[in-house]
């Protein structure tokens, strides 16, 4: 009985040795050992303004709420809009839109994090 299981282990690799090419693997530690995901809820330019320097200095994801903004003052959510824009293009900032009826929240994210559309 032993003999068969010692025969199975071989055929399965698991009575192998280890090999040298597992001593030498490589550990990838990422560059930034958190997120800090920040939820905001923008009452003026200022707040988004602190909310686009974390995603650009701090490398930290936003989701921000500027349904306030549109209702108040459209030239300010206008602006905002252009202000994103600009980042999407210049600095590879990805935002993409997560509620648009009631209410205006979209997700912004670094260079270093990519956001998948899917459905």
């Amino acid at each position: 009985m032993r003999d068969v299981i010692e025969m199975l282990k071989k055929s399965v690799g698991l009575d192998d040795e280890p090999e040298e090419s597992q001593e030498t693997e490589t550990i990838i530690v990422p560059e930034h050992s958190f997120y800090e995901i920040i939820l905001l809820k923008a009452k003026n330019l200022e707040d988004v303004e602190d909310a686009l320097s974390q995603v650009t200095e701090e490398q930290n994801p936003v989701i921000l709420d500027l349904t306030e903004i549109r209702r108040e003052n459209p030239s300010e959510f206008t602006e905002v809009g252009e202000r994103i824009k600009d980042l999407r293009e210049n600095r590879g900032v990805e935002a993409i839109l997560l509620c648009n009826r009631e209410k205006n929240v979209i997700i912004i994210t670094p260079r270093e994090i990519k956001l998948i559309r899917k459905g």
